[in-house]
């Protein structure tokens, strides 16, 4: 037996696809890195439970659990059919005694994914929907880069429009009218961050000063 399988068999973890690894507002214990399959993080806003952001297979989280042992921020589930390793705090301590590398890769996520998370979460309860898309698209090509594709799909879910799925068809329609997108099917893709960034001040002075 591998020392992968020996680890999987000890703390693994299956979860299937739709299922909560836990809740917001519970107590947790333990930590979870994602093996195979993916963990959508959810917040409950006033206009209902809104995805922050998806995890693929390498990336952890819940770690805040084990490090201040409040209650979850926030809730995890399983996106798909999902096999997570759980580290309670003794095991996530000894680990972080034996590698430095992993406290700062810890210490480094934890800092990006609290700023994306407010980022997304802001955005998320504003009532501007043409903002509200421009701002998700701004950081999809912020973080993958020029020409980033996204599908429709996670659009719908990453604004929280899907009981306004026709208003944000509207909204990409006259982006890609301004040639800052392209469309494809489900398929779209974002020129470039200062193409979207252009267009998000355009919006901003025509909300400001009206029609010119």
């Amino acid at each position: 037996m591998s020392n992968e399988d020996d680890i999987l068999g000890r703390y693994g973890r299956q979860f299937a696809a739709g299922e909560y690894i836990f809740k917001e507002g519970a107590v947790g214990e333990e930590m979870f890195i994602i093996h195979t399959g993916s963990v959508k993080i959810t917040k409950k806003t006033d206009d209902g439970e809104k995805t922050l952001v998806t995890l693929g297979a390498g990336d952890f989280f819940g770690e805040m659990a084990v490090i201040d042992k409040d209650v979850r921020s926030a809730s995890a589930i399983a996106a798909a059919d999902t096999v997570c390793i759980a580290l309670n705090e003794e095991l996530f301590e000894q680990q972080m005694q034996r590698n430095a590398k992993i406290v700062k890769k810890i210490l480094k996520n934890m800092s990006s994914r609290i700023r994306l998370m407010n980022e997304q979460l802001k955005n998320l309860t504003t009532k501007d929907f043409n903002m509200r898309v421009v701002n998700t698209l701004l950081m999809h090509v912020s973080k993958s880069g020029d020409n980033s594709v996204t599908s429709l799909s996670s659009l719908v879910t990453e604004t929280g429009m899907d009981e306004n799925k026709p208003k944000l068809l509207e909204i990409l329609g006259a982006m890609e009218k301004a040639k800052v997108i392209v469309i494809n099917g489900d398929s779209i893709t974002v020129s470039s961050a200062d193409n979207i960034g252009k267009y998000k001040q355009y919006l901003e002075m025509k909300k400001a000063f009206g029609e010119i």
